[in-house]
């Protein structure tokens, strides 16, 4: 049976990633979002990678032959656990993701006007992370910041929109 789980990318590989894992017929999902970037008094939008240097993958481990994706080009190597086994992902986190991609093309950020800031504990109350507790460890972008959260036993460091968050006292 086939399970979604997560590959680190080398820093800003993911699309080299994603291409060469798709030549080599695994299913992939590298979720986007859209950015606007100031340049020269221009802006444009362009799409980036909600979870830099991470992209899922669909693997079956008794029939694909997982162990080629850590010598792809692009991939640093699969999240694994102490066994040595990759560390599976729920469906749903990955399910949520595709829906509000295919919907909208992107995964859609908002804008909040009051900050938090770094060390401040808070729920995640939207999305794929929902109800998990973590701790801000600084701002990201405009409109998301990173956390770090307790994700199946290890330290995971994510960015998520502001919207998304509620603090905790």
């Amino acid at each position: 049976m086939k399970k979604w789980f997560v590959a680190q990318t080398q820093p800003g590989k993911e699309t080299l990633a994603e291409s060469h894992l798709l030549r080599q017929n695994f299913q992939i999902f590298l979720p986007l979002y859209c950015k606007t970037i100031r340049h020269a008094r221009r802006t444009q939008e362009v799409l980036r990678p909600l979870f830099p240097g991470y992209i899922f993958v669909s693997l079956d481990l008794d029939k694909d032959q997982w162990r080629s994706i850590n010598g792809t080009r692009g991939v640093s190597h699969l999240l694994t656990q102490e066994d040595h086994k990759p560390l599976p992902v729920p469906n749903e986190v990955v399910e949520t993701l595709q829906k509000e991609q295919e919907e909208q093309g992107s995964i859609a950020l908002g804008s909040l006007a009051n900050a938090f800031k770094s060390g401040d504990t808070i729920r995640i109350t939207e999305g794929a992370f929902a109800e998990h507790v973590g701790t801000i460890e600084g701002l990201s972008d405009k409109d998301r910041v990173q956390l770090l959260l307790r994700f199946m036993n290890r330290p995971l460091k994510i960015t998520v929109p502001l919207t998304s968050l509620e603090k905790l006292d």
